[in-house]
């Protein structure tokens, strides 16, 4: 079974977390939400309240198929969390899928996951980046997936879909939610 681990901190964006979450367990993915923090409970930017399945530093030394970062106004926190820049290293080092949304690839920034590859973020990040496009809602360079922010959640998280599981599986995915694009 493919194993997804979505980081959830306070002060993020509920879509661009929850959507992906949703979209990953309709393909069948395992899908941990992780909390960073001392509690399970975290609040995200809307004060939306989420409890997460486990929280981060259990399952920082773990390993999974993919690591999802949602953004919001809590990113830049995580810029000095060093067992999270070293999660999403090493698991770009090793190959592994890494994602970021909104302001989120500022992190995958910091883990070293955009050296020298193509993205895309919100508007208010992308001057931060190298090779940052404002052009497509959604960039794949990889195994790195970037996107622009809460308007583009669905389609991250089919992107994510697609790429751990296939086109076929993220077109049904998409179909089941009657999404248009």
């Amino acid at each position: 079974m493919i194993k997804t681990l979505v980081l959830l901190f306070s002060g993020f964006e509920e879509i661009e977390a929850l959507a992906p979450v949703d979209l990953l367990r309709r393909a069948g993915a395992q899908v941990v939400t992780a909390a960073v923090g001392p509690s399970l409970s975290v609040r995200g930017r809307s004060g939306v309240e989420i409890k997460a399945d486990v929280l981060f530093d259990e399952v920082k030394t773990s390993d999974f198929d993919a690591a999802v970062l949602p953004g919001g106004p809590g990113t830049d926190a995580l810029l000095s969390n060093s067992d999270v820049i070293e999660f999403f290293s090493r698991h770009n080092k090793n190959g592994k899928l890494v994602a970021g949304i909104c302001a989120a690839p500022v992190v995958l920034k910091a883990a070293g996951a955009l050296k020298g590859r193509k993205c895309t973020a919100h508007t208010s990040r992308v001057s931060e980046l190298e090779n940052c496009t404002e052009a497509e809602p959604v960039v794949r360079d990889a195994n790195l997936i970037t996107s622009r922010g809460a308007g583009t959640a669905l389609e991250f998280g089919l992107a994510l879909v697609e790429y751990l599981f296939c086109q076929e599986k993220a077109k049904n995915v998409a179909c089941s939610i009657c999404f248009m694009k």
